[in-house]
């Protein structure tokens, strides 16, 4: 395993310069300022660059080294120049230099045993390292484990980018050259969202990033809106903040609960977000993918809520002092509306009830699901029943854990009252009265 040593920053800007003055060649660049730059290349010693550690590409990964590791939140922010930090990020950085993607691109670490340096890595003038990480990080391990087979790595050819270029301008030619859809490994879409975000906040356009990532500017505003919500998730659920490890998975449900949400506001997104992350987080629970469960918190959320509602009995009718209507609940997601979502909102705030409501949730969800496999809307009635009673006959009390027996009872009585009120309105119906669509 490679050791990283580094050489004190005034060193390395002295050498760099030096070489840059006895240099006699040029490489055209393109990436710095959108105009083509003839940088300077020189030939330096494999110890001399170091890594640059706000790297987009190793974010998820630090943060999950500093969770493993229990570091404090800067450690790599503020360890630029520390041997220990630039040693972590070498690790990081040589698992990536050893995964490709299917067939159409081979890992780097491959590539540079076969070939060698093709093309120089690029650097700052204090040597960090803007775009060639994971190729140092290669040949630094090719050339520890086999000097003598790989003898030219002792030295790694570089361009040298100008010395007055800005953090900015760093982050832009990063994206540039890494985040385009071509033949580069791609980033996780944590990491491209985070850089999309960052570049947002540095007042940079959504026109403009698309640009720079030959992206529609859609697809990049809904990666920020994406990723705003998957910190969301992370902090007010879980309350793990910044551990993007945890929905590496979940780009598809994050990016579509930001497209459902579009539209909506106060409660109806508060309660749209809530049923999405029980869902994420009890995803091994689920029947099927969790795509399939997208409805419950987009185009059929109201259904989900009134059924997911009247299975726990939370009641979502605002009191009103001049009314005594005690129908049936029905929600309606108007602004005039005398429903409200907070008694709900609450439940699945509340972290004793969490998993059970989210068990609740996803019944209410396979429900849906089962019913939807009946291609008459009119049977879906019959269906449920029918399989309520079916799940009924399998239970067997004899087998039951005494523990439960309290719960079975609280079920038992809450089946026999459903029972009840259904078999009242179908005498009703059966005598000929006209089924309201606001009763069930």
């Amino acid at each position: 395993m490679y050791k990283v040593t580094t050489k004190a920053l005034h060193e390395r800007h002295e050498l760099i310069e030096q070489a840059v003055q006895n240099s006699t060649e040029n490489f055209a660049f393109y990436e710095y300022q959108n105009t083509k730059n003839d940088l300077p290349v020189i030939r330096l010693e494999i110890d001399i660059p170091i890594y640059r550690l706000s790297n987009y590409r190793t974010r998820t990964a630090q943060l999950r080294y500093l969770h493993d590791h229990e570091k404090p939140s800067d450690f790599f922010i503020a360890g630029q120049e520390n041997e220990s930090v630039q040693q972590a990020q070498h690790n990081i950085l040589l698992v990536f230099a050893k995964q490709g993607r299917a067939v159409s691109v081979s890992p780097i670490f491959e590539e540079l045993e076969r070939e060698g340096q093709r093309e120089p890595i690029l650097i700052t003038g204090a040597g960090v390292v803007v775009n060639g990480n994971r190729r140092l990080a290669a040949m630094r391990e090719l050339f520890t484990e086999k000097p003598s087979e790989f003898s030219s790595f002792s030295h790694v050819d570089c361009m040298v980018l100008p010395g007055n270029v800005t953090e900015a301008e760093t982050r832009e030619i990063e994206v540039r050259l890494q985040m385009q859809p071509e033949t580069k490994l791609p980033y996780g879409w944590v990491e491209e969202s985070i850089a999309i975000q960052e570049l947002l906040q540095s007042s940079k356009s959504s026109e403009h990033i698309a640009s720079l990532m030959k992206k529609s500017k859609k697809k990049v505003e809904r990666a920020a809106r994406a990723l705003t919500e998957a910190d969301l998730y992370l902090k007010d659920w879980l309350t793990q903040p910044g551990e993007y490890q945890l929905v590496e998975g979940a780009e598809q449900l994050f990016t579509n609960l930001a497209e459902a949400l579009e539209n909506r506001e106060g409660e109806q997104v508060e309660i749209s977000r809530r049923i999405a992350w029980a869902l994420l987080s009890n995803s091994k629970q689920l029947t099927g993918r969790i795509y399939n469960y997208n409805f419950s918190f987009d185009s059929r959320s109201e259904e989900v809520i009134d059924a997911l509602s009247e299975r726990l009995g939370v009641e979502l009718t605002k009191e009103s002092s001049d009314s005594n209507d005690n129908s049936d609940l029905e929600i309606d997601f108007s602004e005039d509306s005398d429903t409200s979502l907070m008694p709900l909102i609450d439940a699945f705030d509340d972290l004793t009830q969490r998993q059970h409501i989210a068990e609740e949730l996803i019944a209410t969800c396979d429900s849906i699901l089962e019913q939807d496999k009946q291609s008459d809307i009119g049977r879906r009635a019959l269906a449920s029943i029918q399989s309520a009673n079916n799940k009924l006959q399998e239970a067997d009390l004899t087998k039951a854990d005494p523990g439960t027996y309290s719960l079975i009872q609280t079920q038992l009585t809450s089946v026999i009252q459903r029972a009840n009120v259904l078999s009242v309105k179908l005498q009703s119906y059966l005598s000929g009265e006209t089924p309201s669509k606001n009763t069930k």
